[in-house]
């Protein structure tokens, strides 16, 4: 079989990653218009139950992420003087282009294609491709060009985005 990741983040190279371990004989390609090893945005926090998952699906990819992520079960919120703790949350953190790193350098273990500095337009740019993911981000140019098929709904709101890390 024949698969074309368009996007290469963190949701398109963990496919490819997974795919390529359970179906070795599988062409798995990943496409990135980004340069290698380059990414944009600061972080990605998973939660202990996430962890435990890629535990199951790939033991030595997430011992990897793990050993790179911090770790901490309570949030501290400090707003105009006043400091708000809570505890119990286990959350798990790592620099978006670490995470990438780590993620990319699997999918070159496992023998996972990686095309980058190609921007792609649509799916017919890959007409022998059995199946292709769409991970392209949330402006896809594939979803948008399926709007009628995939039916998404997305609702923009005025919230606040907020990172809870050091440094």
């Amino acid at each position: 079989m024949r698969i074309v990741c368009i996007g290469g983040g963190p949701a398109g190279l963990y496919f490819a990653l997974l795919m390529k371990r359970q179906h070795p004989e599988h062409h798995i390609t990943v496409v990135e218009r980004n340069r290698a090893f380059a990414t944009f945005g600061w972080g990605v926090v998973f939660s202990d139950a996430t962890m435990q998952s890629m535990h199951q699906w790939d033991p030595q990819t997430a011992e990897t992420i793990e050993v790179a992520f911090n770790h901490w079960d309570d949030i501290e919120l400090v707003f105009k003087g006043r400091k708000i703790r809570t505890s119990g949350h286990g959350f798990v953190g790592i620099g978006r282009k670490k995470m990438l790193n780590i993620l990319q350098d699997r999918c070159l273990e496992l023998g996972v294609e990686l095309l980058f500095e190609k921007d792609v337009n649509g799916d017919e740019e890959f007409p022998d491709a059995d199946l292709i993911i769409a991970s392209d981000g949330v402006n896809s140019r594939i979803r948008t060009k399926y709007t009628d098929i995939f039916r998404p709904d997305m609702v923009v709101r005025p919230n606040r985005f907020v990172w809870l890390g050091n440094g």
